[in-house]
Protein backbone atom coordinates (compact mmCIF):
# COMPACT_ATOMS: atom_id res chain seq x y z
CA UNK A 1 0.00 0.00 0.00
CA UNK A 2 2.86 2.54 0.71
CA UNK A 3 4.88 1.19 -1.96
CA UNK A 4 3.60 3.85 -4.48
CA UNK A 5 4.96 6.79 -2.42
CA UNK A 6 8.25 5.36 -1.84
CA UNK A 7 7.78 2.81 1.38
CA UNK A 8 7.64 3.90 4.90
CA UNK A 9 11.05 5.79 6.04
CA UNK A 10 10.87 3.86 9.60
CA UNK A 11 9.57 0.92 10.90
CA UNK A 12 5.33 1.46 11.10
CA UNK A 13 2.98 0.46 14.10
CA UNK A 14 -0.12 1.69 12.62
CA UNK A 15 -1.94 3.60 9.86
CA UNK A 16 -4.95 5.12 9.39
CA UNK A 17 -6.81 4.53 6.40
CA UNK A 18 -9.55 6.98 5.15
CA UNK A 19 -7.95 10.00 6.81
CA UNK A 20 -9.50 11.72 10.21
CA UNK A 21 -12.70 10.19 9.52
CA UNK A 22 -10.85 6.56 8.85
CA UNK A 23 -9.61 3.80 11.02
CA UNK A 24 -6.54 2.78 12.30
CA UNK A 25 -5.66 -0.86 11.62
CA UNK A 26 -1.84 -2.17 12.20
CA UNK A 27 0.85 -1.85 9.69
CA UNK A 28 1.75 -5.23 9.32
CA UNK A 29 -1.92 -6.42 8.53
CA UNK A 30 -2.22 -3.75 6.23
CA UNK A 31 0.97 -3.65 4.46
CA UNK A 32 0.58 -6.35 1.39
CA UNK A 33 -3.97 -5.00 1.47
CA UNK A 34 -4.87 -3.62 -1.88
CA UNK A 35 -5.83 -0.01 -1.46
CA UNK A 36 -9.74 -0.66 -2.57
CA UNK A 37 -12.91 -0.90 -0.55
CA UNK A 38 -12.74 -4.56 -1.24
CA UNK A 39 -9.26 -5.00 -0.30
CA UNK A 40 -9.54 -2.89 2.95
CA UNK A 41 -12.82 -4.62 3.96
CA UNK A 42 -10.83 -7.50 5.72
CA UNK A 43 -9.41 -4.83 8.14
CA UNK A 44 -12.61 -3.32 8.77
CA UNK A 45 -11.42 0.09 7.12
CA UNK A 46 -12.11 1.47 4.14
CA UNK A 47 -10.61 4.06 1.44
CA UNK A 48 -12.41 7.36 2.62
CA UNK A 49 -11.13 10.12 1.95
CA UNK A 50 -8.27 8.46 -0.06
CA UNK A 51 -5.62 9.25 2.18
CA UNK A 52 -3.42 7.46 4.54
CA UNK A 53 -1.30 8.27 7.77
CA UNK A 54 1.47 6.14 8.70
CA UNK A 55 2.10 5.92 12.43
CA UNK A 56 5.76 5.28 12.80
CA UNK A 57 6.67 2.40 16.14
CA UNK A 58 8.42 4.92 17.73
CA UNK A 59 5.43 7.02 17.95
CA UNK A 60 2.05 6.42 20.56
CA UNK A 61 -1.49 5.77 19.04
CA UNK A 62 -3.36 7.21 21.76
CA UNK A 63 -1.22 10.30 21.94
CA UNK A 64 -1.78 10.95 18.19
CA UNK A 65 -5.23 10.27 18.48
CA UNK A 66 -5.95 12.53 21.69
CA UNK A 67 -4.31 15.43 19.52
CA UNK A 68 -6.48 14.50 16.30
CA UNK A 69 -9.99 14.22 18.62
CA UNK A 70 -9.14 17.83 20.16
CA UNK A 71 -8.75 19.02 16.67
CA UNK A 72 -12.02 17.73 15.44
CA UNK A 73 -13.92 18.70 18.57
CA UNK A 74 -12.59 22.02 18.41
CA UNK A 75 -13.28 22.12 14.60
CA UNK A 76 -16.99 21.61 14.59
CA UNK A 77 -19.88 23.29 14.30
CA UNK A 78 -20.77 22.62 17.40
CA UNK A 79 -24.66 23.02 16.02
CA UNK A 80 -25.84 20.06 17.87
CA UNK A 81 -25.56 18.02 20.95
CA UNK A 82 -23.30 14.96 19.59
CA UNK A 83 -20.83 18.17 18.94
CA UNK A 84 -21.03 20.61 20.69
CA UNK A 85 -21.05 17.84 24.25
CA UNK A 86 -19.90 14.73 22.69
CA UNK A 87 -16.95 15.66 21.23
CA UNK A 88 -15.37 17.44 23.53
CA UNK A 89 -16.11 15.38 26.12
CA UNK A 90 -14.47 12.47 24.29
CA UNK A 91 -11.39 14.31 23.63
CA UNK A 92 -10.97 15.41 26.79
CA UNK A 93 -11.63 11.50 27.92
CA UNK A 94 -8.87 10.64 25.83
CA UNK A 95 -6.51 13.18 26.63
CA UNK A 96 -6.93 12.07 30.14
CA UNK A 97 -6.06 8.95 28.73
CA UNK A 98 -3.11 9.35 26.58
CA UNK A 99 -1.36 11.29 29.75
CA UNK A 100 -2.34 8.29 32.38
CA UNK A 101 -3.92 11.09 34.21
CA UNK A 102 -6.82 8.35 35.84
CA UNK A 103 -8.84 8.10 33.02
CA UNK A 104 -12.73 6.97 32.72
CA UNK A 105 -12.56 4.28 30.20
CA UNK A 106 -15.79 2.47 30.75
CA UNK A 107 -17.19 6.10 30.15
CA UNK A 108 -14.97 6.77 27.10
CA UNK A 109 -16.46 3.57 25.25
CA UNK A 110 -19.96 4.52 26.21
CA UNK A 111 -20.02 8.09 24.90
CA UNK A 112 -17.95 6.93 22.00
CA UNK A 113 -21.02 4.39 20.91
CA UNK A 114 -23.74 6.72 21.98
CA UNK A 115 -21.97 9.54 20.07
CA UNK A 116 -20.98 7.91 17.08
CA UNK A 117 -24.78 6.19 16.34
CA UNK A 118 -25.85 8.91 13.91
CA UNK A 119 -27.40 11.04 16.54
CA UNK A 120 -25.23 14.35 15.12
CA UNK A 121 -26.96 16.97 12.48
CA UNK A 122 -23.96 15.79 10.32
CA UNK A 123 -21.45 13.30 10.05
CA UNK A 124 -18.51 14.27 11.92
CA UNK A 125 -18.97 12.95 15.07
CA UNK A 126 -19.78 9.56 13.18
CA UNK A 127 -16.57 9.69 11.28
CA UNK A 128 -15.04 10.97 14.62
CA UNK A 129 -16.01 8.49 16.82
CA UNK A 130 -15.55 5.69 14.13
CA UNK A 131 -11.78 7.41 13.91
CA UNK A 132 -11.49 6.89 18.12
CA UNK A 133 -13.30 3.41 18.37
CA UNK A 134 -10.55 2.14 16.53
CA UNK A 135 -7.65 3.59 18.61
CA UNK A 136 -9.22 1.65 21.41
CA UNK A 137 -9.24 -1.61 19.81
CA UNK A 138 -5.87 -1.38 17.34
CA UNK A 139 -3.94 0.26 20.34
CA UNK A 140 -5.67 -1.99 23.23
CA UNK A 141 -2.12 -2.60 24.72
CA UNK A 142 -1.07 0.26 25.18
CA UNK A 143 -4.79 1.58 26.66
CA UNK A 144 -3.89 -0.57 29.03
CA UNK A 145 -0.31 0.98 30.04
CA UNK A 146 -2.17 3.92 29.95
CA UNK A 147 -4.54 3.39 32.22
CA UNK A 148 -1.88 2.19 34.72
CA UNK A 149 0.02 5.80 33.96
CA UNK A 150 2.64 4.35 31.79
CA UNK A 151 3.04 4.55 27.89
CA UNK A 152 5.49 2.62 26.28
CA UNK A 153 5.20 3.93 23.15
Amino acid sequence: MLAAGGGPAAPLRALLIGGYFGTWVDAVAAADAPFSEAGLGELKAGVGAGLVVALPASACGLVETARIARYLADESAGQCGPCGFGLDAIADQLARLAMGAEPDLALLQRWVGQVGSGRGACKHPDGTVRMIASTLEVFSREVEQHVRGWCGG
